[in-house]
């Protein structure tokens, strides 16, 4: 069996070399420099070769322009650049100081002139001509802004129409989560040059990264191309940084504790502040192996925290609930690797990074507030492999390739081994969710192929991704009691005291096999994807683009596995299971630009389908009345003696609460079927906006409109 998987894993890896050896993928962590050369009457000015060199590393990339003009060089590496236009009868025309950005067109206005060579100390007035509502922050901004938790996807939070969203799964309680624009916050795609890091289990973020490693962190919060997909919210683009001829290094340590901490909004000013100590320890080097060809950089990061979280318990003989501050430690330790080849014509690179933490938080869910015990202790493990290769095979053809695999492991455990007591008040016990533990492995294989023809630019690709999951679930073993009141008002056992065995309780929940996990093995679904794309440079003011992507998942509503559900419930299947094969998505965009420094007007419409994520078919699977049966029990209400108020000496109480009668039916409300017609979310998105010149700077303002529909969770 294990023969065989690895054979299926090989085949689909060959498959996909082979399908996408001249198309392809998105997403890629790359910018585009173009623009127009005319003479000294403003006439175009065809064969003018242009050479553009990266100043860190001294790789060059050459272009002609075309018949009007027009040039292009794609899929250029984020960072500063010199460029030099040559004609023969013409001086040469040279600038420098041209700072590309990840995911953005860079124009530039090139006229020739006679004489000697035209030098130029700065480019200021260089044009982005982008219709794709983002923002980017380079390594200068990011190094400088005090980032709470030093985590990249609070950079997010500085662009317009992005706030965070609150925690969805206990498996993401020390994850940043973002909602953009109204969408949903599970639903953003993250990429870290070009690489896939999201959880395809739950949804949101799995990997974060040293700050140190951070190149550039772009955000498109709407109206992406059509190289862009898996999304229909924003999509978070990071770009790591690569060493240059230069050998540099930095080192950082950053403190903070309770006298910096903010009263949290879930805390009474009355209550104490809650316990807090944070050290952060950083370095980062980087420079040449061989100068002009073969570069690396590394960074680490370790974050020791000591937080506190507000617990309740209950005082019986006061009946209240005091409030205190439990431990809630975190260790997380990221690293990055990444070595990259010089040359224009052939680049390589290769990343290696990762992230360990353990953390403890709270499980409370129900309720505002836990005790102790509803804490939980959390270990997560993710290692992320890439490489990649671009070609430029000749000035108006370039291909870029990229192979990348990751895994990821998350375990949870419970602060205490009980059953979970839901009280009005108040959520004590151990949390009825745990012990659970994830895993994920995912292998990419992506391609993009750039061709320039005039002024058009057209891009095409494909990718394929599998995503291997498992579930190992204890979910319901120790049980859940349903309690209707906070403290004992009466002696229901008529024992002649009032004690916690007097509490009384509606229902209770538990597995039917509480000695038994449940396991999931094989929660699996492929992606594939295709698009192309044509960037049009109508002329020197306005730039189209238009587009088309089509997504495919093979396993969006478990049809492969449907079969093996329980018999009892395969009435309640109805329809034929189907995949959803139909989701097309056209991309349209423009930017027109009054003037070289002036008004900009950028607008689009595209249609952007979303991931459903492998929690869907896990509760159908495991939510089918057998492999995980629950059992929802009397609680002691259903004993108490209307006349006397007193409890039979059979009837559950609190120290033995699942020996209540099964309710018939109750059971039932546990099971899952996955709606025939499941769709991937899909969200028409609208924008039109202004950028105009002010004081300096550049003042910004889009109207944007979202439509979506089948949506799953939110």
């Amino acid at each position: 069996m294990l023969l065989r998987t690895r054979l299926r894993k090989a085949a689909l890896c060959a498959f996909a070399l082979l399908l996408l050896a001249r198309a392809a993928d998105a997403q890629l962590a790359v910018a585009t420099l173009e623009g127009r050369v005319t003479d000294p009457q403003s006439r175009p000015a065809p064969r003018a070769v242009v050479t553009v060199r990266n100043v860190g590393t001294g790789s060059t990339w050459t272009a002609t322009s075309s018949s009007d003009g027009h040039f292009s060089v794609p899929m250029l590496p984020p960072g500063t650049y010199a460029a030099d236009v040559q004609l023969a009868g013409f001086a040469t025309w040279r600038s420098e100081g041209i700072t590309l950005r990840v995911g953005q067109e860079h124009a530039l206005a090139v006229q020739l002139r006679l004489g000697q060579v035209q030098e130029t100390a700065a480019v200021t007035a260089t044009r982005v001509l982008n219709t794709t509502v983002d923002g980017v922050l380079d390594a200068g901004e990011i190094e400088a802004l005090p980032l709470n938790g030093r985590n990249f996807l609070e950079l997010a939070l500085l662009v317009p129409g992005n706030v965070a969203t609150p925690v969805f799964d206990p498996t993401k309680t020390n994850s940043v989560l973002i909602s953009s624009a109204g969408q949903l916050g599970r639903g953003g795609n993250i990429t870290i040059d070009g690489q896939d890091v999201n959880d395809d289990v739950v949804g949101g973020p799995l990997l974060n990264l040293p700050i140190d490693a951070v190149q550039e962190f772009q955000i498109a919060t709407n109206r992406f191309g059509a190289d862009i997909g898996r999304s229909a919210s924003s999509v978070f683009n990071v770009v790591t940084r690569s060493g240059t001829n230069v050998t540099r290094g930095s080192a950082g340590f950053f403190a903070r504790d309770d006298a910096w901490q903010a009263v949290p909004s879930t805390i009474d000013d009355s209550d104490d502040m809650p316990p807090f100590s944070r050290r952060h320890v950083s370095g980062a080097m980087g420079g040449p192996l061989q100068r002009d060809q073969l570069f690396w950089f590394g960074a680490a990061e370790y974050r020791h925290q000591d937080g506190g979280i507000q617990v309740g318990e209950r005082d019986t003989a006061q009946r209240s609930i005091r409030r205190s501050f439990a431990e809630a430690p975190l260790r997380d330790k990221l690293w990055s690797l990444r070595v990259d080849t010089g040359g224009g014509a052939n680049r390589f690179s290769g990343r290696y990074s990762g992230e360990w933490a353990n953390d403890t938080a709270s499980s409370a869910g129900e309720r505002a507030l836990g005790s102790a015990t509803q804490r939980q202790d959390a270990l997560n493990r993710y290692n992320s492999f890439l490489g990649s290769w671009t070609s430029v095979q000749s000035s108006s053809f370039v291909n870029a390739l990229s192979v990348s695999v990751s895994t990821y492991l998350n375990k949870t455990v419970p602060a205490a081994i009980a059953p979970q007591f839901t009280f009005p008040s108040l959520i004590d016990g151990a949390s009825f969710r745990m012990p659970q533990e994830t895993r994920q492995t995912r292998w990419q294989v992506s391609n993009t192929s750039t061709l320039a023809r005039g002024n058009h630019s057209l891009r095409f690709g494909g990718e394929v991704q599998r995503i291997d999951g498992e579930f190992r679930l204890g979910v319901f073993q120790q049980g859940r009691v349903e309690l209707v009141q906070d403290f004992p008002s009466f002696d229901h056992t008529g024992d002649g005291r009032i004690d916690d065995n007097d509490l009384l309780f509606a229902v209770t929940l538990r597995s039917g096999k509480p000695e038994q996990a449940l396991i999931l093995p094989d929660s699996d679904n492929t992606h594939y994807a295709a698009f192309i794309q044509d960037d049009w440079a109508v002329n020197s003011r306005l730039q189209i683009n238009a587009g088309l992507r089509y997504e495919l998942d093979t396993e969006v509503n478990n049809q492969s596995r449907v079969d093996e559900l329980n018999p009892i419930v395969q009435p309640f299947v109805t329809g034929e299971r189907t995949r959803d094969t139909n989701n097309l998505a056209p991309r349209l965009g423009f930017a027109w630009n009054a003037s070289d420094a002036g008004l900009l007007v950028r607008g689009g419409y595209g249609i952007y389908y979303d991931r459903i994520v492998l929690q869907i078919q896990s509760l159908e699977r495991g939510l089918d009345g057998r492999a995980l049966p629950i059992e929802v029990r009397a609680g002691n209400v259903f004993f108490v003696d209307p006349d006397t108020g007193l409890l039979p000496p059979f009837a559950p109480t609190i120290a033995n609460p699942f020996s209540g009668f099964i309710l018939p039916g109750a059971g039932a409300s546990g099971i899952n079927i996955i709606d025939p017609n499941l769709q991937n979310p899909m969200v028409h998105e609208f924008h039109i906006g202004v950028e105009q010149p002010l004081w300096g700077e550049r003042v910004r303002a889009d109207v944007l409109h979202n439509r979506g529909r089948h949506f799953l969770i939110g």
